[in-house]
């Protein structure tokens, strides 16, 4: 029997609100998300990430890292409770630092909160220690 845990990845197509260039949302009919909001931090990393211009951008993601993963959000408290009110992370981009490249950019951002509506794509009691992500834009 393998012991490994299984790599589920997941897919948010993300795009910017309506009403607020500012915040980053997504929709999951699976769920019945509707301009379900990226919040306290997580639209500013996404933004980050993906510059101002960017109006659309997809988030796949994983608790196991995988190759083309460019970002991790990791917990920074126990993570209870999570299903009433959401987790708190680090969020860091990219994952690795070359230290041959003393001006390589990292953009890390603590408190970026995510909402119970993570809990629909993790199982579990708590929230995911580490969340491994590849962030991209799309045109």
């Amino acid at each position: 029997m393998n012991s490994q845990p299984m790599n589920v990845m997941n897919l948010i197509s993300a795009y910017r609100t309506p009403t607020d260039r500012n915040l980053w949302c997504f929709d999951e009919p699976r769920f019945g998300l509707v301009q379900e909001l990226f919040m306290h931090g997580a639209s500013a990393f996404i933004s980050a990430v993906v510059g101002d211009e960017c109006e659309r951008a997809e988030l796949i993601f994983s608790t196991i890292h995988f190759p083309t993963a460019n970002c991790i959000l990791s917990r920074i408290w126990s993570g209870e409770r999570v299903k009433e009110g959401g987790c708190e992370y680090l969020a860091q981009y990219p994952i690795l630092k070359d230290p041959s490249d003393p001006d390589q950019k990292i953009i890390e951002m603590e408190a970026v909160w995510l909402c119970p509506a993570m809990m629909f794509y993790f199982s579990g009691e708590t929230a995911p220690e580490f969340i491994y992500g590849q962030i991209t834009p799309k045109p």
